[in-house]
């Protein structure tokens, strides 16, 4: 059965062209074996029929040739296409001087060994059977550059070029041309076409049954390359539904597609090879290869059976939901299918434990998430954890460290955790790299140095966080959030504030719904309150706040942190009382009475929530006109704790200053508030002197306190960018004309609040309310409330 040269479904008769040079080629060869070894359409019978008109003899298309086919010394065989293999006998050999054999590349004879040892052998592939210029000359112009371009010159497309077909073509390649294929080979060259780049030769040999031109010189023929992509998709289809399905998901696994290979296999009901390649790839590392997303969306598909039988399926599932912000089902998910006391690092990590090596370390990836600060027994535990580490794994030592390094920050213990980073990143590289990873570890650097105040270092960490994110070859789109905050905090620390107001506007709730590390909460929160404090109104803060616990407050998670965040973003507008109230209510092991009295003992605390609590009710402390005696006492002792970040320490340097101001100690005032605008300078964090402008704003109100400041120029760029970030709203109403206490009042009002109620939460009498009010609405020349806010709201001023 000779190959069809013409699409069977659009054309009634082929169209020829003489093929002289290759008709003289094989007649005049010595080779007594001659081949033409090509795939489907690359018209091999056509040449045949040419080459037996031309020695005069037949062509054989039968499965094996006869004595009685060879004529004149000739025997010319068209292999039929049906024939996987075949073989010439001994007698037809010697009765035929010259063999002519055209087949398919999967085709193969026997027989022919001794005679192609002895008398030699010459092979034409498709390469030879491509058309030259010269044959095409009795073609129109745009017929010759259509079939050359749209057809990458291929013989069996010849006469779509006068009638084209695409549906027909479609149908030839289809059924004709990558019916030849392997399903391995046609996954192959599906994927290929994908992205389609010059290429000579593949492994299992798959360009061997396409056009020459169109695997070489892809780029030139992008016709066919789209009718080939609708023939091997419905290929595929029917390959699928056939029972190929394993082999091709093997094909996908084998070519890095890991998850594709899974949902393929899960749509078709092999749950168990799905999990199987879950298992190959390591499980949770397979989600570091691939979008979020498309992991979740996979992994997610596996039955409550499997997810009950299989851990490594267990820990996937629960890796993908952590991901999605949704720690209390995870915990509630390995609680019920490895038992409650799984839920206690203590008894997991430990070496005896019962648990297995996965399920101890998906414990140490899960302590990530929780909100909880590791003791010494806990970090103790961890290290004999590590021991049983094997030694070339350095994906799972780099994991290791990165969990380190998120637990030494939480520990406060910042050289220990520079060092976990560098570890982590250090077996990354003898890994070969892993972007995603390598990018998570400079963005906790990055986290790191903002919170521990040094924003120089942490801005050479951001970029390389940002090169390593954009070396992902999948969509990130929560990293890059992640990304887009420290960038906007970043920029706040320099006196650009618009990035992270946008950011808190448009963002941040899609940030905390997703999987959120402890310490890249608080660091988030920090900003994101004093942001909330500078540039929004009243009726914005309290929202802002109140609307994170729809996904942080499930098991107290975050509590202390967000408590402790909006008692200071009352402090910012001036509510005390709230601020007061809200810091009361809070379960510490350390209270009000006890932050009041203790001074050495401020020196030892540890804990990240004890200090800013502690803080909180110092700098509550600070404001009053009137500071106790031993306050600068306290002060020195939390400077003097190696626990206190250095943006801390600025924060209390300006305290000192504030409070020698509160004492009218001014000779004493100013070098303590120069010398922390010094520190903030070398550090580069700006943005701590906004966050203070309470304090900083009236020390820089004295003339002679300015002057001795300005002495320095590097205390003059610091002092311009702190001019700059603090043209919040209320500094524009301060600016405006408005008192401190209408200033107040304006953002109140503007939060809806009564007189009365405005009066409880300033704690002073509805009569003075009424007082400030009148000024309030004499200064912007209205009578009511709405006229208030409407010409407050024109002026930018709420």
């Amino acid at each position: 059965m000779p190959d069809p040269i013409a699409s069977p479904y659009s054309v009634t008769a082929p169209f020829r062209l003489p093929r002289r040079k290759l008709e003289r080629r094989i007649a005049e060869s010595s080779a007594a074996t001659i081949f033409v070894r090509a795939p489907a359409g690359a018209g091999k019978s056509i040449l045949l029929d040419l080459v037996a008109k031309h020695v005069g003899c037949p062509v054989c298309a039968g499965p094996q040739p006869r004595i009685s086919d060879v004529e004149g010394g000739w025997l010319i065989w068209d292999l039929p296409t049906t024939a996987r293999s075949a073989r010439i006998s001994a007698q037809v050999l010697d009765a035929a001087e010259t063999v002519v054999i055209a087949c398919r590349p999967e085709q193969r004879i026997s027989g022919l060994a001794r005679r192609i040892l002895h008398q030699g052998s010459t092979v034409l592939t498709d390469a030879d059977l491509m058309f030259e210029d010269e044959e095409l000359a009795e073609l129109a112009a745009g017929d010759r550059s259509r079939l050359m371009m749209d057809y990458a010159g291929w013989p069996g497309f010849l006469p779509l070029v006068s009638r084209p077909d695409d549906q027909g073509c479609i149908e030839y390649l289809r059924d004709v041309l990558l019916a030849s294929l392997t399903p391995a080979q046609t996954l192959h060259l599906s994927l290929w076409l994908e992205a389609p780049m010059p290429i000579e030769a593949t492994p299992d040999g798959w360009t061997g049954f396409v056009p020459p031109a169109l695997s070489r010189t892809p780029e030139r023929h992008g016709h066919l390359l789209d009718l080939f992509g609708k023939a091997i998709d419905e290929r595929l289809a029917t390959l699928k539904s056939g029972g190929a399905t394993v082999e091709i998901a093997a094909a996908l696994e084998k070519s890095g597609r890991a998850l594709a290979a899974m949902e393929l296999l899960l749509e078709h009901g092999y749950e168990a090879h799905a999990a199987q390649i879950l298992q190959r790839a390591q499980g949770l590392e397979l989600l570091y290869r691939n979008n979020v997303g498309a992991f979740h969306k996979i992994v997610m598909r596996f039955s409550q059976e499997m997810i009950a039988t299989n851990e490594i399926v267990l820990f996937a599932v629960g890796r993908a939901l952590l991901k999605h912000g949704e720690l209390p089902r995870v915990r509630h998910l390995v609680a019920r299918h490895l038992g409650y006391d799984y839920l206690d690092p203590l008894k997991v990590l430990t070496r005896t434990s019962r648990f297995s090596f996965a399920a101890r370390t998906f414990r140490l990836n899960l302590m990530m998430a929780e909100d909880l600060t590791p003791t010494d027994a806990m970090i103790t535990r961890l290290g004999e954890f590590m021991a049983d580490y094997p030694l070339g794994d350095y994906g799972k030592w780099a994991a290791y460290y990165n969990a380190l390094l998120e637990f030494e920050i939480r520990r406060r213990n910042f050289r220990e955790a520079e060092a976990a980073a560098a570890r982590a990143l250090i077996y990354l590289r003898q890994m070969g790299g892993q972007p995603l990873l390598e990018f998570f570890i400079h963005l906790h650097q990055t986290v790191l140095r903002l919170m521990s105040g040094d924003v120089l270092l942490a801005r050479r960490a951001a970029k390389d966080a940002r090169g390593r994110l954009e070396a992902v070859p999948h969509r990130a789109e929560q990293e890059f959030r992640m990304l887009r905050l420290t960038e906007a905090c970043l920029a706040y620390e320099a006196g650009r504030h618009r990035d992270l107001v946008d950011f808190v506007q448009d963002e941040f709730e899609a940030f905390a719904a997703a999987e959120i590390w402890p310490t890249l909460m608080q660091f988030a929160l920090s900003y994101a309150s004093q942001v909330l404090s500078d540039h929004f109104s009243m009726t914005i803060r309290p929202g802002f706040l109140d609307g994170l616990w729809i996904h942080l407050s499930e098991g107290l998670q975050f509590h202390t942190m967000m408590e402790i965040r909006t008692a200071i973003a009352y402090q910012n507008a001036n509510r005390w009382t709230d601020a007061q109230a809200t810091l009361t209510a809070i379960r510490m092991p350390i209270g009000r009475n006890w932050v009041d009295s203790a001074v050495e003992e401020l020196t030892r605390l540890s804990r990240r929530d004890d200090i800013a609590y502690a803080m909180a009710w110092l700098r509550d402390a600070v404001h009053v006109s009137t500071p106790r005696s031993y306050l600068s006492r306290q002060i020195d002792a939390l400077i003097a704790n190696p626990k206190v970040t250095n943006r801390e320490k600025v924060a209390l340097q300006l305290w000192q200053a504030y409070v020698a101001h509160q004492r009218r100690d001014h000779a004493a005032a100013r070098p303590l508030l120069l010398s922390a605008l010094m520190s903030a300078t070398r550090l580069g964090c700006n943005g701590v002197l906004s966050e203070e402008r309470l304090f900083v704003s009236p020390l820089l109100n004295d003339q002679r306190t300015r002057a001795f400041l300005e002495t320095s120029s590097d205390v003059r760029t610091a002092l311009s960018i702190f001019a700059a970030s603090v043209n919040s709203p209320q500094a524009r109403a301060l600016h405006g004309g408005l008192s401190q206490r209408e200033a107040q009042m304006l953002q109140l009002i503007a939060a809806g609040m009564p007189n009365k109620k405005i009066g409880q939460s300033l704690n002073i009498s509805e009569v003075t309310v009424k007082f400030h009010v009148g000024n309030l609405f004499r200064k912007l020349g209205c009578n009511r409330r709405s006229e208030a806010i409407r010409a407050a709201t024109a002026l930018g001023w709420i």
